[in-house]
């Protein structure tokens, strides 16, 4: 029988710090079937950046609730062994702690999912501290938050100053007394980020944050090359799906025009021929 890793099999890999922690996103039934079935891989987490990657929004922010939902729920559908993290998506958790709460319990009443991941430092202590005492096992996200970049004047690097490293540092420590069980780490310069990984008591997950955190993320369609796009600089794209995907489907279609596919001796079925000669007889009194 198939046993879903738990936060405790998470925590017993994370004080083996020899072996860091790997982190996929998953968006669909298939992307989260692929990533459960990869050895390599400990966790996957539904990030909202599915509101691009799958559903071709501009920006995390478009995505509505129910359709967010929608595509949590076709992940799990492909899930059954790895620890699963979910965004709380841009508008489900920032005008009221009710509103957080009854957001977190719709997501967790999903299934499966282990932890609610929410952007934010100080501000969000409150609610992520509810959140915990509830039951509800919450990711911090620090650094860049996706969802806040018309503040940040796009998707920028964060910590760069002193000053600003000091108040991310301050946030994680934060959102740690909270009772976050790992917080993400985006696009934070690497000292800073192995600064404050060593100063935690809890895993950090970085993206383009070095690779002195505690784990990796990255997002599944930046990782194979699904979309014919320019990645950020932190991506590894270690296959370009786009553009083989591109070249199988033209050969399909030449195979099509070329009348080589299908061959009916092997992609087509057979009929006994006294079935198909009585077909022929009977088919002479069809009227058309």
């Amino acid at each position: 029988m198939e046993r879903q890793a738990t936060l405790a099999d998470v925590y017993k890999q994370y004080r083996a710090p020899s072996n860091p922690l790997t982190v996929i996103t998953a968006h669909d039934f298939i992307s989260g079937a692929i990533a459960d079935s990869t050895p390599n891989v400990d966790m996957i987490l539904i990030g909202d950046s599915l509101s691009m990657t799958a559903k071709g929004y501009r920006s995390t922010l478009e995505i509505p609730f129910d359709e967010y939902i929608y595509a949590c729920r076709s992940v799990m559908r492909g899930v059954n062994n790895k620890f699963v993290m979910a965004d709380m998506p841009f508008g489900s958790f920032e005008s009221s702690d009710s509103k957080c709460i009854e957001s977190a319990v719709k997501l967790m009443r999903i299934g499966k999912i282990g932890s609610l991941k929410i952007e934010g430092g100080v501000e969000m202590v409150d609610r992520i501290r509810k959140l915990c005492q509830l039951g509800i096992p919450v990711t911090g996200h620090l650094g860049l938050q996706p969802q806040k970049f018309n503040s940040y004047g796009g998707y920028k690097v964060q910590g760069k100053t002193a000053d600003s490293a000091v108040k991310i540092y301050q946030d994680a420590l934060a959102l740690q007394d909270a009772g976050c069980s790992f917080i993400v780490l985006e696009c934070v310069p690497h000292k800073v980020a192995k600064f404050i990984t060593e100063h935690l008591d809890i895993p950090t997950i970085g993206i383009g944050s070095g690779c002195g955190t505690t784990g990796q993320v990255l997002v599944f369609s930046d990782l194979l090359g699904m979309m014919d796009v320019k990645t950020g600089r932190f991506v590894k794209q270690y296959m370009n799906f786009h553009s083989q995907a591109v070249k199988a489907l033209n050969k399909y279609g030449e195979e099509v025009k070329l009348k080589s596919f299908p061959e009916d001796g092997k992609h087509g079925f057979v009929i006994a021929d006294n079935e198909y000669d009585a077909f022929l007889e009977k088919v002479k009194n069809v009227t058309h």
